[in-house]
């Protein structure tokens, strides 16, 4: 049986040597709607600037 592992990734701050891949940017999106952390609008917001900042 297979179990699933979260990547512990810091969104503010993210780990140069930490890939991150865009399912782990939609299990993020899912986890924040579910819990009401943030919005969809300021999610996309700050990986917009992480993107523009690190790639």
């Amino acid at each position: 049986m297979a179990t699933a592992t979260t990547k512990k990734i810091n969104w503010l701050f993210p780990d140069q040597d930490v890939e991150v891949t865009e399912e782990d940017i939609q299990a993020e999106i899912r986890r924040a709607e579910r819990s009401g952390s943030m919005t969809l609008e300021e999610f996309n917001q700050r990986h917009l600037q992480w993107w523009a900042e690190n790639i």
